[in-house]
This record gives structure tokens, C-alpha cells and sequence, in this order.
């Protein structure tokens, strides 16, 4: 069995695929595509829009576990406040949304636990028809009512999920007629809208509000600061929420997370690995609507998601057969350490590209890069062709903004910054930083030119990116401090904004609204303008951008908004970049996508050829 549910409100693979390219064909991996040290180079720059990277000569079949490795382990598992894309990844298997992408066109509006939807003309209404049969893992029906649960929990100003609040703060109401229908109204046109109001995870109301505690408020209500203030209930159901077991459901005893997906949870081991289990009584199990890729839920009986940090030990546990796929290593371990005969015979390498880019932020509240002369001096003293090439083996493909390079939105007209040490140091000359004092550190109004750069104590490209930069900076008069930090320190650093500068990666989506991480509102309040980047005509652009439905029109829009990030480097552009992984030759229907994570596990079986059968 097998069925899809990937949703985001941001996501990845790489190459020329637009919303709206039309039908097209899976590709399947041939001669033609073998090479690229003895794997498969996954393009969807043709007519192509899923790729098949393992032979399609057998009829899929039930039953096997897939044991994999992702570099970091989520926060939490509360779909609603989690941001870490480990905790999202494994959540989409469980929790589905209203609609989702067509896998074959990839526009966004192919019903999930919706029957139908219809959209106003202007754009504001939606009005969703819920499927009959659908029911969460623990039994019980999953409704209208669980929808609109799920709208008040964003909106509900105390829950901790300030981030994708932002994308729901045009909602002026939302409500229910009866079992399975349900509405959301906004206030404007925004041309995202869709995706958004038919793209959230629905969650179980009376799993995560046994009490009723939000049944006593309409979504006006939860609007209207003057009640939400004085209402105790809105910050009782919120602390409850923000604290739910349902979050973290970790050890042998905790009760699993409810979800009416393909995939039940398993456990989550702290520190070791978290699990799926196929759910057997999956409600969609005889729907056939995504042909060619994957029909009716979950193929595999298990799917074990080891969190290991350490590139080495993945590739090391890979090569042992403790694990089966690794999406993700280092372009050293693709091209070298496992270009010989006795791994392909057993592995297939892939390298697939998301649109996912890499970025280094400067924190622009901070004396030192408060100066955009500073900020653009930073990023011409950091030799990125030469770290591409010896670091990443040519994978990353330069950009200068936010968007997606192979996307309608990207502004291919702006150049980028050079490699230049000497017009860095003028400009840091300029900016007034010099050193007065003769210790051989510059300084300004008697505050040192010395920083601290943070770094995920999981990304070793993330701390050669640091060295090279300390030590070209020391040359200069300039000192960095390296400051290695478990993920979930990271992630509650950048929320609360305890940083210089970081290095990190944003993952977008086939078309972006740039304002959750550039617009001056998502300043603070842990929002996640974490540079602290102010611009009045860039908050004035991306404002109109998001109300202009003439695509065109709004593209030019966002043309100017990367010329303005351009000139002001709040942060250093780097790379999208191309992600090597591998897989055990035992698992058929591997396919490639340009969502993210760039696969989906709902398609993916397990076939043992020596017994000529599933696993």
C-alpha cells in the first residue's frame, strides 16, 4: 500500500520544475544517467516531474523495514511549533492536510482529507467538503470540527509557533456547517492563500484539547486582543499545548502521537532514533490518485530514522548494513570513499538537488554588522568558488537570494558579490573600524571587531566555512570565535536571537513568500527574521507582492527586493546545493521529487531477490 502526504509551508529538490509545467512522465534510471562516480545524477529539467531511480520491473509488495539517518533530531514532534525540518519530515507521515501537490503536474490543490474545495473570485473563501471516511489512528472520526481545531490552535496568540502564525494572520474567520464542511474567510488576497488554507496538518481536537477549552471561542474571538488578554481559558489551552505529551512522546511508555496518515507512530529514543509503523487500517488504503507514483499508503512495515550527527559513523553504519539509506553525506564519502566495486554492488548512489539554500547570517542588531559596508565587506572576503570547489566537490550552485534558482521568482540579472580582500578592507576602513589601539584587533567607539560564530555541532561544512573565514579575518584585524552548539541549543539561540553570526540553511519551496524571514514584523517574538534585517521599501514590496495575483506584476516585485538584499547582505548568499546520498539495491520504488525532502518513503518497498520476495 502506499499514499503521500508531503506538506509544508516550506519545501525541497532542485532543477527547472514550475508549478505549472503541465502533466509529465516518471523517469526511470538507464545507462544514459549512470556515472557521476558510479550513481545516478536525478535531473528534472525535461518532461520529467518524478524520477525513478531503481528498476521498475516488479510489482510492489508489503512488509520490510528501511533503516535510515538524518544528521539532527527535532525539538519536539508537535507538528504545530516544531521548526526543525527533522521533526517535519517525520510528521508528514503521520498527519495529513486538506490538499496537497499533484505529483504530476506539482500544482498545489489535490485533495487529500478533503473531498472538494471552491475558492471565491476574489480569492478570500475557501470553502473545504471533508471526506466521510477518513479516521485517526485511534479510531475515531476525523471531521470538520478537527480542522477548524486546528486553525484556532495557530491563531491562539500563546501557542509557541510564531513562524507559521505569520502565514494565518490574514484569517478574519473560520467555521464549520455541519460534519464535514468547513470554511476559512480572509481579510486579503494573497497569492499563496490556497496553499496555505488547504495545506496545514490537521490535528486530532480531542486528542490535543480534551477539555474544550478552545470550543468556548470563535475564531473572531481569538482575533480580538481584548478577549484573548483577559480570557484565561486562551492562555490555559495554550500553556497545555505548548506542553502536550502528544510534543514529545519520547521513551518506551509515551503514548503515541494520534494522525490519520500512512504511517502510525512507532517510538521516539531520544538521542537514538525514532520509528513509523504502517497503519494497516489506513482510511485511504483503496484510493488510487497519484498514478505512476505512489496509490494507496505505505509499502514498507517500519521505517527506523536513526538521528546521527556524525557523517562518518552514518557512512560507517551504512557500509556495516545498520543502515539502508543515507540521503544525505559528504561530497568526500560520495566521490571517494564509496566509489568502488564492492559498495555499488550493493548501494545506489543518487545525487538530487532541493531548493534548500545556505546562508550565512550576519546579526545586524550588532555593532560590527550593523554597517551594510561591513556586511558586503564579509562577503567578499569569503572565497566561496574556492570552498565549493575543495570542500563541497563543485555541488553548490551559487545564489543571490532567497528564491529558488530554477524559478520564476529568481532575479537572474543581479551579479554577484567577487572574491575581493582589498575592497573588504576599504569598506571596513570606511565603516570606521580600525585599529587604534595597536593590539591587532580593529575597533570602533571602543568596542573590538571580535565575534562569535555559531555554528550546529553536526555540520562539518558549517565549521570549515568557520576556520577558512577565521583565519582570513585574523589577517585583517579581525577575530572569530567558533562556537559549536547541540541543534536544539541552535535552534532556541536563533529564536531568541543570542547570536553574531550564524551559518544555516532555509529550505523554500517551488514559489516563496519571503515575508516570515524578511519582513521587520517577524522581528523578535521569536520570529524568524533572526538578522534583525529592517528595510521600509523591502516590507513595502513584499506587502504588495503578497496581494498581487498577476504573476508578472509580482515578480517584478520581488526583482527589486533581491536588489535591495543584494546591496544591504544581510546575509551571505551561498549555495543551493546538490545532496549526494545512497540506498541499499534491495528497496524498489525510490523515486525523486522537487519537494522536499526530495522523496517520499510512502512509495519506497523492500524487495530481497535471493528469495524472490518483499522483505
Amino acid at each position: 500500500m502506499k499514499k503521500s502526504l508531503v506538506i509544508q509551508f516550506s519545501v525541497f529538490i532542485l532543477l527547472l520544475i514550475y508549478a505549472n509545467l503541465g502533466v509529465r512522465k516518471v523517469a526511470t534510471a538507464n545507462t544514459e544517467t549512470v556515472g557521476n562516480a558510479g550513481g545516478i545524477k536525478v535531473e528534472l529539467t525535461g518532461e520529467e516531474t518524478i524520477f525513478n531511480s531503481s528498476p521498475a520491473d516488479l510489482t510492489p509488495d508489503t512488509g520490510g523495514t528501511l533503516v535510515m539517518a538524518l544528521s539532527a533530531e527535532p525539538e519536539n514532534l508537535n507538528y504545530i511549533t516544531s521548526t526543525s525540518a527533522a521533526g517535519k519530515r517525520f510528521l508528514d507521515y503521520i498527519y495529513e492536510p486538506l490538499l496537497n501537490y499533484d505529483y504530476e503536474t506539482w500544482e498545489f490543490g489535490r485533495p487529500v482529507l478533503a473531498e472538494s474545495y471552491a475558492v471565491s473570485e476574489d480569492g478570500k473563501t475557501f470553502k473545504f467538503k471533508l471526506k466521510e471516511n477518513v479516521y485517526w489512528h485511534d479510531g475515531q472520526q476525523l471531521t470538520a470540527e478537527d480542522a477548524l481545531f486546528t486553525i484556532k490552535a495557530i491563531l491562539n496568540p500563546f501557542v509557541d509557533c510564531a513562524p507559521l502564525r505569520a502565514y494565518y494572520a490574514k484569517i478574519s474567520d473560520a467555521y464549520t456547517e455541519g460534519k464535514y464542511n468547513f470554511t476559512i474567510v480572509t481579510s486579503e488576497t494573497y497569492f499563496m492563500n490556497l496553499e496555505f488554507m488547504g495545506g496545514f496538518a490537521v490535528i486530532p481536537k480531542h486528542v490535543w484539547d480534551p477539555q474544550g477549552l478552545m470550543d468556548r471561542f470563535s475564531v473572531t474571538e481569538l482575533l480580538d486582543p481584548s478577549i484573548t488578554r483577559e480570557e484565561a481559558a486562551v492562555k490555559e489551552f495554550a500553556n497545555a499545548f505548548n506542553t502536550n505529551p502528544q510534543g514529545r512522546p519520547a521513551g518506551l511508555d509515551a503514548e503515541p502521537i494520534i494522525g490519520s496518515g500512512p504511517f502510525k507512530f512507532g517510538r521516539w529514543i531520544t538521542g537514538d532514533y525514532m520509528s513509523l509503523i504502517r497503519n494497516e487500517n489506513y482510511w485511504g488504503a483503496d484510493s488510487t490518485y497519484i498514478p505512476g507514483f505512489t496509490e494507496d499508503g505505505a509499502y514498507l512495515d517500519k521505517v527506523i530514522i536513526k538521528s546521527i550527527s556524525d557523517y562518518t559513523a552514518k557512512l560507517t553504519a551504512l557500509k556495516a548494513g545498520e543502515l539502508n539509506f543515507v540521503p544525505r553525506m559528504r561530497p568526500i564519502q560520495y566521490f571517494e570513499q564509496t566509489n568502488y566495486k564492492e559498495f555499488l554492488e550493493s548501494y545506489q548512489k543518487v545525487t538530487y538537488v532541493r531548493p534548500a539554500y545556505s546562508y550565512i547570517g550576519w546579526n545586524n542588531d550588532k555593532p560590527y554588522f550593523s554597517d551594510k559596508r561591513v556586511r558586503q565587506a564579509m562577503t567578499m572576503l569569503i572565497d566561496l568558488e574556492s570552498y565549493n570547489k575543495y570542500v563541497t566537490y563543485g555541488m553548490g550552485i551559487p545564489t543571490i537570494g532567497p528564491f529558488y534558482i530554477y524559478g520564476e521568482q529568481y532575479n537572474h540579472n543581479i551579479e554577484p558579490w567577487p572574491y575581493d580582500p582589498l575592497r573588504a578592507v576599504e569598506l571596513i576602513e570606511e565603516a570606521g573600524w580600525v585599529d587604534t589601539d595597536g593590539d591587532g584587533i580593529r575597533d570602533k567607539d571602543g568596542i573590538p571587531f571580535r565575534f562569535t560564530f555559531s555554528i550546529s555541532a553536526g555540520s562539518k561544512n558549517s565549521k570549515y566555512m568557520a576556520l577558512m573565514l577565521k583565519e582570513d579575518l585574523r589577517k585583517i584585524g579581525i577575530e572569530v570565535l567558533i562556537r559549536q552548539l547541540e541543534w536544539s541549543v541552535y535552534v532556541e539561540n536563533l529564536r531568541d536571537r543570542q547570536f553574531d553570526v550564524v551559518s544555516l540553511l532555509w529550505i523554500g519551496g517551488l514559489q516563496t513568500d519571503p515575508y516570515q524571514i524578511w519582513h521587520s514584523d517577524n522581528i523578535g517574538d521569536r520570529g524568524s527574521n533572526y538578522v534583525g534585517f529592517r528595510n521600509a521599501e523591502a516590507d513595502s514590496l513584499i506587502e504588495a507582492a503578497r496581494q498581487e495575483l498577476d504573476k508578472d506584476k509580482r515578480n517584478a516585485m520581488y526583482y527589486r527586493f533581491q536588489e535591495i538584499l543584494h546591496e544591504e547582505q544581510p546575509y551571505t548568499f551561498m549555495f543551493y546545493q546538490r545532496d549526494p546520498g545512497a540506498y541499499l539495491k534491495q528497496f524498489r520504488g525510490t523515486k525523486w521529487i522537487p519537494i522536499r525532502p526530495g522523496y517520499n518513503l510512502t512509495s519506497w518497498w523492500r524487495y530481497d531477490a535471493a528469495l524472490g520476495e518483499a522483505l
